[in-house]
């Protein structure tokens, strides 16, 4: 079992589980609950000491909490536990002062991987250091054992070496294997946060164009990328080019001023390169985000886009992108291969100085052959770095430009209410109220409610009706909090909706939209997605009351039938039932309905009222909003909503008198 999964689930209610290896005698009170990880069989959860050598634990296998004695848990025996315990980060004193650590989404899971990254680094010094050895032998070999014939000083030196080349080995795959657990733990727990803050934030919050949010999220690649490669390795690398000059030095003395001219040059060509690559990175990321909006648009509209022959204006889109986005990276390639090249040509010339210099050098007696030969090794060695700096630069700015891109979702509003402050509020009745209600959508002026007011009682059957645009959709929106309204206040049982959990206030409130959306799965998968634990009973009977059963009951793979990308393979009908089957799984205390119907032929229809007719209970508040006059037999009181305003309130009857005799209709 990954523990990470687990951890990961408990931060996101507020716990914090510490892995303890210990016997389960020798734990405290304090200690539990704890998640028991036998290794050979599933695991336990420790509720509690409960008596002497008696425990109460719970077994997810079984589903009940039972008192088991120690011996049969193997209390003696070390095994390996997580402690859970609560998050004190929102916690306040007496004065209303928060007491928070720092909970940054990045660097906050960085810490917690700092003990590898140590590993990571102290690898990568030793493995410079063996690096040194190769080159040391080659001198000792050509200075000392050839001139004097010295195999028996040969073997121990090749022996030496062969053994720092097996640890240099073994490093490098322990380091290797290191970054890669940690690069998988960083990846899991980034991900995890940035996808959950996706889903989690408000609609209002939400930009316009999803092709461009998509292609803002995909930024994470390339900040994973970069955390995942091995740089740390890099910038350990570069701190011993000072210690490789300085070895230089000790070999051939002033020779060594080759290596580091070519090593300043490189340097600074590289920060050059750095400085130019930072606005062609930027606009390789806009031109992405343009290129890939187009493409979500296009998939997500094919059937929009051949009907209306629209294939060659979007085409034109497409290749403007490409060619933009081409020519961007052209630039950020030949930056690249202008450091990199430029790097490799010093580091030739470095090593002509070095045999020239050196030359000289061996004439006088100043330097010996072997010298000349351990100091190109390190040469190399030494500028080698610097062209990794150079590709790791350009990375980097892509990155940082990558980082500041998923940052910003990141800093997207949460929905979701601090459990830890804030009272768990359940709706109890379903009474609910708008009272003076103004909402415009974000980015317009235009209020498409303008001081609505009314109040429904627990049970009550309401329609709405009006004009197409004229806000009924709206009511439901703000019903479940998808906006939050301009001015006024929606309440549900007296409370404002704003101090509900959104789970709680959308398991509470069933809204079906006129035009819903399926996920690619089984009809069975898109019904409990409402309720996964639902049992197959509690299934069948929201199929039924929704008239899904009327079409699965047909279909030979039954509630297995696929319904394909966004309900795709389904009707219009077909797809609002399932989702009206999905709202009813739960058996919310409210149900909007946004014209159940719109999508419905009319024998459809009836088989919808017929079932809702026997479905709906007298303590089950439901609005339907809608234009067919057919469903308005399943409510008593009737709403009229004209421009965002309320103009007509009332018994159903009374109120269709008196549209008939303004000459309008429902």
């Amino acid at each position: 079992m990954d523990v990470s999964l687990i951890e990961a689930a408990f931060a996101r209610i507020g716990v914090t589980v510490r892995p303890v290896n210990e016997a389960l005698s020798r734990l405290k009170d304090y200690d539990f609950p704890a998640i028991m990880l036998p290794g050979d069989r599933p695991p336990l959860v420790i509720l509690r000491k409960v008596g002497w050598r008696m425990y109460r634990v719970y077994d997810p296998l079984v589903g009940v909490e039972q008192n088991i004695d120690a011996r049969t848990l193997g209390a003696r025996r070390v095994a390996s536990f997580l402690c859970a315990f609560p998050n004190f980060e929102n916690v306040q004193d007496y004065s209303g002062h928060r007491f928070a650590r720092s909970g940054h989404w990045f660097w906050s899971v960085i810490r917690g991987h700092t003990l590898s990254i140590w590993y990571v680094l102290l690898a990568a010094a030793f493995i410079n250091v063996f690096a040194l050895a190769f080159p040391l032998f080659t001198m000792n070999v050509y200075d000392r054992v050839l001139p004097n014939s010295a195999q028996t000083t040969m073997w121990v030196l090749a022996i030496g070496v062969a053994l720092v080349s097996i640890f240099d080995l073994l490093l490098k795959l322990a380091r290797a294997g290191v970054i890669e657990f940690v690069g998988r733990s960083i990846d899991f727990r980034l991900s995890s946060a940035l996808f959950d803050r996706v889903l989690n934030t408000p609609m209002a919050n939400r930009p316009a164009s999803t092709g461009a949010f998509v292609s803002r999220i995909g930024q994470y690649e390339v900040l994973r990328e970069f955390v995942a490669a091995s740089t740390l390795v890099m910038f350990v690398d570069a701190l011993f080019l000072g210690i490789f000059a300085y070895i230089i030095a000790l070999l051939v003395g002033w020779l060594v001023v080759f290596p580091l001219i070519a090593g300043v040059i490189a340097l600074g060509m590289t920060l050059v390169v750095g400085m130019l690559s930072g606005r062609a990175v930027k606009s390789a990321l806009a031109e992405s985000s343009a290129r890939n909006a187009v493409l979500v648009e296009a998939l997500t509209s094919a059937q929009t886009v051949k009907a209306s022959r629209a294939e060659g204006q979007l085409l034109r889109r497409w290749e403007a992108a490409v060619l933009a986005s081409s020519h961007t990276q052209d630039q950020l390639r030949m930056l690249q291969s202008v450091a990199t090249n430029s790097t490799a040509a010093l580091s030739q010339l470095s090593l002509v100085g070095i045999i020239v210099g050196g030359s000289y050098a061996f004439t006088t007696g100043d330097v010996t052959t072997g010298a000349i030969i351990a100091a190109m090794m390190l040469s190399n060695r030494l500028i080698a770095p610097i062209g990794l700096i150079a590709a790791t630069l350009l990375r980097a700015r892509t990155a940082m430009e990558a980082y500041q891109t998923v940052d910003s979702i990141m800093k997207l509003p949460d929905e979701r209410p601090n459990r830890q402050n804030q009272t768990q509020r359940v709706v109890q009745t379903g009474r609910m109220s708008f009272n003076k209600i103004r909402f415009a959508y974000p980015g317009t002026k235009v209020f498409v409610l303008d001081g609505i007011s009314f109040s429904v009682k627990p049970g009550e059957k309401v329609g709405i009706i009006g004009r197409i645009g004229s806000g009924k959709t709206t009511i439901g929106r703000l019903l479940v909090n998808f906006h939050r309204a301009s001015e006024g206040e929606v309440s549900i049982d007296g409370i404002d909706i704003d101090q509900y959990h959104p789970d709680d206030l959308r398991r509470a409130v069933g809204f079906v939209v006129q035009d819903p959306e399926l996920f690619n799965g089984t009809v069975r998968d898109n019904i409990l997605m409402s309720d996964p634990g639902a049992t197959e009973e509690r299934l069948l009977t929201a199929a039924r009351r929704a008239g899904v059963e009327d079409f699965v009951s047909r279909h030979p793979q039954g509630y297995d039938m696929p319904v394909g990308e966004r309900g795709m393979l389904l009707s219009g009908g077909q797809r609002q039932a399932i989702a009206l089957a999905r709202a009813m799984l739960v058996e919310p205390k409210i149900l909007f309905l946004d014209e159940p119907s719109s999508s419905m032929d009319l024998a459809t229809e009836r088989q919808l009222i017929k079932h809702l007719e026997t479905s709906m209970t007298p303590d089950q508040t439901v609005l339907i909003a809608t234009h067919r006059y057919s469903l308005l037999s399943l409510v008593s009181r009737l709403l009229v909503i004209d421009n965002g305003r309320l103009i007509a309130d009332g018994p159903k009857d009374e109120v269709l008198t008196q549209l008939r005799s303004r000459g309008e209709g429902a």
